[in-house]
């Protein structure tokens, strides 16, 4: 197997967790976004004069709103489902007897550079454990 293509995760792999997550990002943010200037104005807060002015700015803020959430859910949702995409590939490469593959994940995850390393070092130990000659213990 390339060892390259071990590497990153691709946001095609992320997608249907993304569309998943995103569309509840959206719906918590809309909902908020409506119900609290709505609230707001039934609850007396907000002069009936300027009832017209929130409207207003519902509709063409909201939208603006929903886009945001989206471009946030895509980047949250990416940066947290991201590192299971090389976790599954390295796992799939072993178990089709792959036994030189490494793990790698996206050059600005440090923090699951320990993990590679673990990997890599379990990799060499069970690569060593089947090279060996069996039955060679007394």
């Amino acid at each position: 197997m390339n060892k390259t293509a071990l590497r990153g995760s691709g946001f095609k792999h992320t997608l249907p967790a993304v569309l998943r997550f995103s569309a509840i990002w959206v719906l918590v943010v809309v909902l908020t976004a409506l119900v609290i200037p709505i609230a707001m104005m039934m609850g007396g807060i907000v002069p009936p004069s300027q009832h017209s002015d929130v409207w207003f700015v519902l509709y063409t803020r909201v939208p603006v709103i929903a886009l945001a959430a989206m471009g946030l859910a895509i980047f949250t949702t990416n940066r947290l489902a991201g590192p299971f995409v090389p976790l599954k590939r390295v796992f799939e490469a072993v178990k089709q007897g792959d036994m030189d593959c490494r793990l790698r994940f996206r050059q600005d995850e440090k923090h699951l550079r320990e993990l590679e390393v673990a990997f890599d070092q379990m990799m060499v130990t069970l690569r060593e454990r089947t090279d060996s000659p069996r039955g060679s213990g007394s």
